[in-house]
Formats: C-alpha cells, sequence, structure tokens
C-alpha cells in the first residue's frame, strides 16, 4: 500500500525535527538531513506537492510514519513491474501521472496521466545539489531509500514528456519528493 500523496512532514517518527534549509549556499554544503517547499514557497507549494527532501533525511529511515517506510530501489521495480504485467507496459508512467496538473508538451502531445490506480503522481519539481529549483509542472522525482554509489542514491522520475517511469541516481544533496509505502 502506497501513500496517495507526496510526504509533507517536518518531523522524523520519533519527534526530532528535520531542518529546513532555505539558503541555496547552505543546501549546497550540506551532508545531513534537510527539507523545503519549491522554491521555499509554504503557501504555493505545500498543500499540493508536499515537501522535497534530500537523501540524508531519508537515509535516517525515520522520515516516514510509525508503520511506514521509503520504498526501496527493488520495491519501486516491484511496482513498475506489476504496472507493465497489468496493461501498463510501457505507460507504467502514465498509469501513476494524476488526471490533471502536469503541463503539457505540445512536441509529443502528453502531459496528464491516467491515474489508473490512484497513485497521484504530481509534477512538485525537484532542488538541485547547488540549490536551485527546477521543472515544477513537468517533473516528479521521488526518493528511494537505496543507495547506489557513496554519493549518490536511486530515483525515480515521472515527466510531463514520458510515458514510463524513469529510474536514475542523483547526488544525495538533491531535493525530491518522498512517498512512503506500508510496512
Amino acid at each position: 500500500e502506497w501513500m496517495t500523496e507526496n510526504l509533507r512532514t517536518s518531523k522524523y517518527s520519533d519527534g526530532t525535527a528535520i531542518p529546513n534549509v532555505k539558503d541555496d549556499t547552505q543546501w549546497s554544503n550540506l551532508s545531513t538531513a534537510a527539507w523545503c517547499h519549491y522554491d521555499n514557497d509554504s503557501s504555493q507549494y505545500e498543500s499540493t506537492y508536499g515537501k522535497l527532501y534530500n537523501w540524508y533525511a531519508v537515509e535516517t529511515g525515520k522520515l516516514c510514519p510509525t508503520g511506514w517506510h521509503v520504498p526501496t530501489d527493488s520495491e519501486w521495480t516491484e511496482l513498475t513491474d506489476y504496472l507493465a504485467a497489468n496493461g501498463h507496459n510501457g505507460t507504467e508512467g502514465t498509469a501513476l501521472k494524476a488526471t490533471s496538473g502536469w503541463d503539457l508538451d505540445y512536441f509529443v502531445e502528453r502531459g496528464n496521466g491516467t491515474d489508473d490506480y490512484g497513485w497521484l503522481g504530481l509534477p512538485g519539481g525537484n532542488r538541485s545539489g547547488n540549490g536551485s529549483f527546477g521543472i515544477i509542472g513537468n517533473d516528479g522525482s521521488w526518493w528511494s531509500s537505496s543507495q547506489s554509489i557513496a554519493s549518490r542514491a536511486w530515483f525515480r522520475y515521472l515527466g510531463t514528456s514520458y510515458d514510463y517511469v524513469y529510474r536514475d541516481n542523483f547526488g544525495k544533496d538533491y531535493g525530491f519528493s518522498v512517498r512512503c509505502l506500508r510496512d
């Protein structure tokens, strides 16, 4: 069972506060847990997109509520394999994307999804390792709890121009959305 919205907590499951880092330079120098809102604007983005977290917050194992966890890379693969086996082979991303809220890519005539499973994937953008924000409306990125190499971790990406779920690894200093999976 997956949560149907992005995480928006500012505290770990044990009640400890997670720092909200707004400054670009401070964000780019972090090697500890942090969160932010897209463009540091809670009034515009919190209710729809939740918060963006660096992977240092994910690796604590305490980011999701008790009884839930950040999915591993293989649990993300299980989800996409399930979608592929159930009529969405090559269109797994379309099946997860919300039916509204995505910018239209006029070149390939894609944008919104079909939200066939109530996952409600929205394009909450990201925060890069240098602290800058990007691609809200076009991009949704979600961390896994799996490290790929010492400085990078696996994530999944849904994009306006893509029907599939893209898998990649980025620096742990990036800010991505988080979905929780029931234990």
